[in-house]
């Protein structure tokens, strides 16, 4: 009963079965109304509250400076941008009406934001806006047009519309779907709308007014004696999201491999003995699926490592999944009769990723204890079918902030990955390195608006092993970097079997290397030493004489322990220095191309 409470509580969109490490969370700015301020309560963490009712600008001054805050909430009231008489005496066959009120609400919302995003505009600090509670039906009625500017609930839903990509042109901001929240809980125990006008916008909770409504022939009692209203539950789950929003951008236990088993985890039953059938994976089985395949599109990795006969799974494969799922989903495959401990381990090895950044799903807790075992940092599932695709779907460690071309490319870059490592074993190591002709292109990013900088940055961000520092940057960091003069020279990667796309990050600040980091996929091919000598280049161009660069070791970063010694730098036990009237010389397979800026 108790697991079945933890997936039913405020939690419930917000899965924490993959939460590892604590959510730094210390000081919250909250911008918004009297709705905002009822949420206070809820807050677990010191927030400091500014309230902006209908058009108040804000101070010049935050309480605190802006940089005592982890991120901001912006809250705009419905009520400010969908005034109430707005559409009340409107028509319904004035449709040209209706389509100028939309627009004089719209006007009105941007206005409102750009006012609550004054603070925002100075330091880029991590905000997140909520959007407006879409009434729960047509006030004008059910059998009138769902999908039309005259319905009020296709009205707010365009302002939503509106309002998201308004906050997609403000660095560092997001969207917080309070709708979303409330239509996962239930609009009807959340919002006011059942006893409120529609553009009151607030929670089902009781009335500040009740008082008045004591003396009345027939007393009545505040609105929760009468609806069962849950402003608490929504409140609560609220603040989950807002943790699961910051848990993501900050990419705190990113998950980044996922390997499943078969045999009555990713089917029912044991596909091997049994027969087919229309069972075998309608219901639960094609929703993990359907779920495996998005995060695919996300840019984590899928694996199997299953007990089984390779060529016997094959050959069912097609009939199991009707061609829903391929074989070649999957960036890596081990089906064989070896512990899947070793085979966790070998996955692990190919792929240069960690146990912390991998999820193993199981349906044997045998099997599951002994990979765990084997790897204590690894997260584990599988004991229930039920919970898996909520999980993996809608925990924030799964979580992109965006969908790029390369997380879309990155199974096959892996897949090309491994017939490079078998390519390698078939031939010496420089007959095999200068095969490859491998190409690097250089790009140089100054500012956040630079095309390459989301990447750059995710990069930077998420990297373990191949990270001279570990540091982890905030946006706002960053920011404040660039305008001192930090620059990035990222790098891309191909070669005859893939393009990499972004796979290496030079942070350059004056006369100082102050991190590296480069992805596991390139690793044993020589581009670092090819980066790291082209950075000493462009600086020695730009009047630099001597180059020094930062070492600290980590827990996980080993393979970078030799970087600069590799790269002919010369060390006084604390700082690692290079002249550049003598760089290091890179390799000579390696073809470098400078993008123009």
């Amino acid at each position: 009963m108790a697991e079945r409470s933890a997936h039913n509580d405020a939690s419930y969109g917000t899965p924490r079965d993959l939460e590892v490490s604590t959510t730094p969370i210390e000081r919250v700015l909250l911008i918004g109304s009297c709705l905002a301020e009822a949420w206070l309560p809820y807050i677990p963490v010191p927030v400091d509250f500014v309230a902006t009712n209908h058009l108040h600008a804000l101070p010049d001054l935050p309480p605190k400076p802006l940089d005592a805050y982890d991120f901001q909430i912006v809250q705009i009231p419905l009520r400010s941008v969908v005034q109430d008489d707005l559409w009340w005496h409107l028509p319904w066959n004035d449709r040209g009406g209706w389509e100028a009120a939309f627009e004089t609400a719209l006007t009105r919302l941007r206005f409102m934001l750009s006012l609550r995003c004054s603070w925002h505009n100075r330091s880029q600090l991590l905000m997140l806006v909520t959007n407006f509670p879409v009434p729960q039906r047509n006030p004008l009625g059910r059998l009138l047009p769902r999908f039309d500017l005259r319905n009020p609930v296709y009205f707010i839903e365009r302002l939503n519309e509106a309002l998201a990509r308004e906050v997609e042109s403000y660095p560092n901001a997001y969207i917080l779907d309070a709708n979303e929240v409330a239509t996962l809980f239930g609009k009807k125990f959340i919002q006011d709308d059942s006893v409120n006008m529609t553009n009151h916008g607030a929670l089902l909770s009781s009335s500040p007014f009740a008082e008045a409504d004591f003396d009345r022939f027939e007393p009545i009692g505040p609105v929760s004696d009468y609806y069962d209203a849950r402003a608490d539950l929504f409140a609560q789950a609220l603040w989950l999201e807002v943790v699961a929003i910051y848990r993501t951008v900050k990419r705190l236990d990113n998950v980044k491999l996922i390997i499943v088993d078969l045999d009555d985890t990713l089917w029912r039953g044991v596909a091997a003995d049994n027969s087919v059938g229309f069972e075998t994976a309608e219901g639960w089985p094609f929703g993990i699926v359907e779920a495996l395949l998005y995060l695919k599109q996300r840019g984590v990795l899928l694996a199997i490592v299953s007990k089984n006969d390779e060529a016997r799974i094959g050959s069912l494969w097609d009939e199991i999944f009707l061609g829903r799922l391929r074989l070649d989903d999957f960036a890596i495959r081990r089906i064989n009769w070896q512990s899947k401990s070793e085979n966790v381990a070998e996955i692990l090895s190919i792929l240069g990723l960690l146990p912390e950044s991998t999820v193993f799903i199981d349906d044997n807790p045998r099997e599951r204890a002994e990979v765990r075992s084997a790897f204590p940092a690894i997260r584990v599932l599988g004991a229930n079918p039920y919970y898996i695709r909520r999980i993996l779907l809608w925990a924030p460690e799964t979580q992109v902030q965006e969908v790029t071309a390369e997380s879309v490319e990155r199974t096959s870059m892996v897949q090309a990955q491994v017939r490079r490592e078998v390519q390698r074993t078939a031939m010496n190591p420089v007959e095999f390195l200068k095969s490859l002709a491998i190409c690097l292109r250089l790009t140089i990013i100054s500012g956040i608006a630079h095309a390459s900088f989301r990447r750059a940055f995710e990069l930077i961000n998420k990297t373990n092993q191949f990270n001279t520092t570990g540091q982890r940057w905030s946006h706002e960091e960053m920011r404040a970097a660039f305008a001192r003069g930090v620059r990035l020279f990222s790098f891309e990667a191909e070669d005859v079997y893939t393009k990499y796309g972004l796979i290496c990050v030079v942070i350059v600040d004056g006369d100082m290397l102050t991190q590296v980091v480069m992805s596991c996929r390139v690793l044993g091919l020589g581009v670092e030493c090819t980066a790291i000598a082209e950075v000493v280049r462009q600086m020695g161009r730009a009047g630099i004489t001597e180059v020094y660069a930062l070492l600290e070791p980590t827990q996980t970063n080993s393979p970078t322990h030799d970087l600069y010694a590799r790269c002919g730098f010369a060390s006084d036990g604390t700082t690692w220095t290079c002249a550049t009237a003598a760089p290091p010389v890179p390799p000579d397979y390696v073809t470098l191309v400078v993008a123009d800026r």
